[in-house]
């Protein structure tokens, strides 16, 4: 009897130890399942999400899937993105065009100052295209892009246009658009496109104003002759 017992304990003992092996060994593998779909869901949320795979997207024959590098290269912030952007004004879907203005317009794309001003003068591009042309030059405020706009309110505009335009020289506040800005204010026939060039040269005149007493400075203080000893 007592040897039956021993055996007993023995194996009940063994069967203890090979059941907490075997949920040992169960934990694991979950432990390692469970990181395994963290490292899958991981790996799902930031594919697709680098610079390349956006340009990879402007070059497949789906005008949806274009449209959407196009924003998400304007999105990413990245400087290489403007060079891809620029080559996006030329695509055959109108969207991408028009997205591609908008986000070098959003990243302040100075680099895109002088193609953005070429398809401005173009005839082939749209009224509404040359809007949102001008509202990007507004945006990345190049003074290069002051002459151009200048020279752009000498053609016969449409008043959507022209007012645009007219926004535009504002946001970039050269200082030769002073005069042209202050002749629209006056001589204008539309009493809105009078107010909108009004508006726009105080920001100009306001931005200048700054220019000047940031360029004098607080070093102008130690230049300016101190005054004499009052008099015994």
């Amino acid at each position: 009897m007592q040897y039956n017992t021993g055996w007993r304990r023995r194996g009940a003992a063994s069967l203890a130890l090979a059941l907490g092996a075997l949920v040992a060994l169960v934990d694991g593998a979950r432990a390692q399942i469970s990181s395994q779909q963290v490292r899958q869901r991981y790996d799902k949320s930031t594919k697709g999400t680098s610079i390349e795979d956006y340009i990879k997207k402007l070059e497949s024959d789906d005008a949806e899937k274009r449209l959407e590098g196009v924003k998400s290269l304007g999105e990413s912030k990245d400087p290489k993105a403007t060079e891809y952007l620029i080559q996006a004004l030329g695509d055959s879907d109108m969207r991408v065009q028009a997205k591609a203005v908008d986000m070098l317009g959003e990243m302040r794309a100075t680099d895109a100052t002088p193609v953005l001003i070429q398809y401005l003068f173009l005839r082939s591009t749209e009224a509404q295209m040359k809007q949102r042309i001008l509202a990007a030059l507004g945006k990345i405020g190049d003074p290069r892009a002051a002459r151009p706009i200048i020279e752009f309110l000498q053609r016969d505009l449409d008043t959507a246009t022209r007012g645009t335009a007219i926004f535009a020289l504002g946001d970039i506040a050269a200082p030769e658009s002073a005069d042209t800005l202050s002749q629209l204010a006056e001589a204008e026939q539309d009493p809105t496109l009078r107010r909108l060039a009004s508006d726009a040269l105080n920001k100009v005149q306001h931005h200048q104003a700054a220019i000047r007493k940031e360029a004098k400075g607080p070093s102008e203080n130690f230049l300016e002759p101190k005054s004499p000893p009052p008099q015994q």
